[in-house]
């Protein structure tokens, strides 16, 4: 029994050898390029002295896992069509045919590598990017202490989970501090209905790092049938809020800086407080679709693979593949800032390029399997 499960997989495991070659080459490859890419935009900066050369050497070791998410799917695309032209150059897969074996389990041990580069492409974007591109942003950020600072913020609305609307004309984290703050308290009726309940007026309001403290304003308290119905001045106040007040002293941390958890933490909470969340839930979508494009592109180059291989020799694919690639990379791109405009829905801007160029792949191997 052991003797025929040996002989079974002897096939797949010299597919697998085969195509791990040139998968780790093309991931070394796509990731070299694409790091020289990005020495070039840190060459200005380390020419100018503002960024030591061991920073930079730790920001190009940061992006590594950016690149290699980057360079999966040109890597698996390339993989596959020289390992079926080396195959087919050297009459293998003609061997293989007379052997009896389909062309379905000549393909199922690639299909497999393009799987396992999917399911390192979400490890590496769901766990270790987050990571990296929040260590290069405190980088950036102590590098660029002396001579930036926090944006200040205007005009700033939003909703806490406590029913408080807030409106504040100007937010300030140099200083800790917020400038002419409305707070109205809304209480929640029967049939998804509110009343008015509570408004504050304040000049200024300040984040001592624990809470806030308003000054030189009034509390105008609401009846049930809203009239006024008393007002209480003040010269300084406690507010006690929820984390997403506290949050506006903090430089928003960018989207590629979460976690899954985090990202659909913060989806919720925006969403709540009635402000877009159409770039974030785009963003969401896009870390599982992503990582999902060296499948894909393997899927494709199969019959692409192989019947190239078969007319034009080994390389003959390659100059289509590369049309092909940069194609996908534009459907991507364009796909993507459509869903965050919020032009397609955010489902539709993440997956609309996995689902075209994987329905063609499988079109295509149905009609080359046939």
């Amino acid at each position: 029994m052991a003797r025929l499960l040996t002989k079974f997989w002897l096939l797949e495991r010299y597919l697998f050898g085969q195509m791990l070659t040139p998968v780790l080459t093309g991931v070394a490859g796509g990731t070299l390029l694409l790091l020289v890419g990005r020495l070039f935009t840190l060459a200005e900066r380390l020419v100018e002295g503002s960024v030591p050369p061991l920073t930079v050497l730790r920001l190009l070791v940061l992006d590594l896992p950016e690149m290699v998410v980057l360079g999966m799917p040109i890597a698996a695309f390339f993989a596959t069509m020289l390992t079926l032209g080396k195959l087919s150059g050297n009459s293998e897969i003609t061997a293989m045919r007379a052997a009896g074996i389909p062309f379905s389990r000549i393909f199922r041990p690639l299909l497999l590598v393009g799987l396992a580069m999917s399911l390192s492409a979400f490890f590496i974007s769901n766990v270790l990017l987050p990571a990296s591109k929040q260590q290069i942003r405190q980088i950036d950020q102590q590098a660029l202490l002396a001579q930036a600072t926090t944006p200040v913020q205007y005009d700033v609305f939003f909703k806490t989970e406590d029913n408080l609307w807030f409106f504040i004309r100007q937010v300030d984290p140099r200083l800790n501090t917020m400038q002419d703050v409305t707070i109205l308290r809304v209480d929640p009726l029967p049939g998804g209905k509110y009343q008015l309940a509570e408004v504050t007026l304040a000049a200024q309001a300040v984040w001592n790092g624990l809470e806030w403290s308003l000054s030189e304003g009034a509390t105008h308290l609401y009846g049930p049938t809203g009239l006024s119905i008393a007002e209480q001045t003040f010269h300084r106040k406690p507010l006690q809020v929820s984390q997403d007040l506290a949050a506006l002293m903090q430089p928003p941390v960018p989207p590629s800086e979460l976690s899954l958890p985090e990202l659909a933490e913060r989806i919720s909470r925006l969403a709540r407080s009635n402000l877009n969340t159409q770039a974030l839930r785009t963003e969401f979508h896009m870390r599982f679709s992503l990582p999902l494009a060296s499948f894909f592109a393997v899927l494709i180059s199969l019959p692409l693979g192989s019947s190239t291989a078969r007319r034009v020799g080994r390389y003959g694919g390659v100059v289509f593949g590369i049309l092909l690639v940069f194609g996908y990379y534009v459907v991507l791109s364009v796909s993507r800032s459509l869903g965050e405009v919020g032009a397609l829905p955010p489902w539709a801007a993440a997956w609309s390029f996995n689902i075209l160029f994987g329905g063609l792949g499988l079109l295509l191997l149905a009609r080359f399997l046939r």
